[in-house]
């Protein structure tokens, strides 16, 4: 939760007699596109406070798992629980309250600024036809302070660069003051600055605002620098979860990606650096 910082909402809270320890909890769920299957018997809970990275190959099932995650799709079978509460029976407003989702892509047709962008977040407390109030703007400035957009609040969104783009879209999704923000890559096509960037500002509020996090990466070096805990995917199944350690192992990482593996401890902080390690043969 976002603590005094930024939470004011109320989120659901699960019916009365209900035990449930993990602030999400997937029991045994699949899901299918069409007929193709994309996971298969997951079976995965996470818990408040957690920074959670969802790793594995092209095709995978990264983005369809966090998707299940938001309640932006549907299980075809299993059931998928929020605070022990099935997914399905929230409201989309009330899940808005609890839950924040980024996808890869967040392009706006129309000229927004930036200020406005961030605002968004804020639609899930406010009535029809109502506009932001004075609440409102101040918990979107604040966003704006820990996100570091303040400087270009005044620009067009289209009109700034790709990892201020994500920044703001991370501060707009913390106006919604939710409990839990998923993020589908969201250091894909940027450098190595903004990528740091990004998720040092991921870091900071998941240890000082306890945010609980769950993001798809393919850096598996920045995955094991920043994440607690990595669930590797492959072929829709979790093939490994615990922490990067445990989960970034040679003989693992080579029947997962089909190439040869070379894992280097980095002196300074002991993330874990992988390197393909001979002639990359690829899996059949």
């Amino acid at each position: 939760m976002m603590g005094n910082e930024l939470k004011s909402g109320k989120n659901p809270e699960p019916p009365n007699g209900t035990d449930s320890t993990a602030l999400i909890r997937l029991q045994e769920v699949s899901f299918s596109y069409e007929k193709s299957p994309v996971l298969r018997d997951i079976a995965l809970d996470i818990q408040r406070g957690e920074f959670v990275g969802v790793i594995g190959p092209n095709g995978a099932g990264k983005s369809t798992l966090l998707k299940l995650m938001g309640g932006i799709l549907q299980t075809g079978r299993g059931q998928c629980s929020f605070k022990g509460h099935n997914l399905g029976s929230y409201k989309r407003k009330e899940l808005a309250r609890s839950i924040s989702w980024l996808p890869q892509e967040n392009s706006m047709v129309f000229p927004f600024r930036v200020l406005e962008v961030i605002l968004m977040g804020r639609h899930p407390y406010l009535s029809a036809l109502t506009f932001e109030g004075a609440e409102d703007f101040r918990i979107a400035r604040r966003a704006m302070d820990l996100t570091d957009t303040s400087d270009f609040a005044d620009r067009f969104y289209n009109e700034i660069s790709g990892g201020e783009k994500q920044r703001v879209m991370i501060a707009a999704a913390l106006t919604q003051e939710s409990e839990m923000m998923l993020l589908d890559e969201p250091t894909v096509s940027l450098d190595i600055k903004y990528q740091i960037e990004i998720l040092n500002i991921l870091q900071r509020l998941n240890s000082d605002a306890g945010l609980t996090l769950a993001l798809a990466l393919h850096d598996l070096h920045l995955a094991s620098k920043y994440c607690s805990r990595l669930v590797l995917l492959d072929q829709g199944k979790i093939v490994k979860d615990g922490p990067p350690h445990l989960v970034l192992q040679k003989a693992i990482l080579e029947k997962v990606y089909g190439i040869e593996i070379r894992i280097v401890s980095d002196p300074d902080d002991g993330s874990l650096m992988v390197f393909p390690g001979g002639p990359c043969k690829i899996r059949t």
